[in-house]
């Protein structure tokens, strides 16, 4: 009989100490992440700012992901030493700029095809769990109604897992013709 109470006791510790890992890893879980891919760069500075607040706001971390762009002829791990140096660079600055915001924040590079970014962007989304995607762009009124946006700008919400918040920025001002 107290042989089977010590059984007893530690199945129940057993079980305690396993429903605190849940308990813990939800919670965890709740600090999410807000993802910000790097396009152009005045652009990405209003969409960091934003991204920025919000996830300090919220007490999330960023995530920012630096496009690496791989010709259609050349495979996908091929060597780009240089460029990912120079990525390395520019998400070292941009890190810099969120960690002043008391935001902790994440950097990777995703290696994609031209107009593809989507595709890495939303692998790297539900890796991270991330719960918003804001992407920086400006408005091109040049291309009309239909497609306001470039193509990396529109497979990112055509493939992003979570919603997507597009940061225009200030609106630019179209020139008059004058006659």
């Amino acid at each position: 009989m107290a042989s089977f109470r010590r059984f007893f006791s530690r199945h129940a510790l057993d079980r305690g100490r396993r429903r605190l890992r849940r308990t813990t890893r939800r919670l965890i879980g709740l600090q999410r992440m807000v993802l910000v891919p790097l396009l152009d760069a005045e652009q990405t500075q209003h969409a960091l700012d934003l991204a920025c607040r919000l996830a300090s706001d919220r007490g999330s971390r960023v995530l920012l992901l630096a496009p690496l762009y791989v010709d259609w002829e050349l495979p996908l791990d091929a060597h780009f030493k240089r460029e990912e140096a120079a990525l390395r660079v520019e998400l070292g600055r941009e890190r810099a700029i969120a960690e002043s915001y008391g935001v902790g924040a994440h950097t990777q590079i995703v290696r994609a095809r031209p107009g593809e970014l989507g595709r890495g962007v939303a692998e790297a989304a539900v890796e991270v769990r991330a719960s918003l995607i804001v992407v920086g762009s400006p408005v091109d009124s040049q291309r009309g109604f239909r497609r306001p946006f470039s193509r990396d700008v529109w497979s990112v919400l055509n493939d992003a897992p979570c919603p997507v918040m597009i940061a225009t920025g200030t609106p630019q001002r179209a020139e008059r013709a004058v006659a």
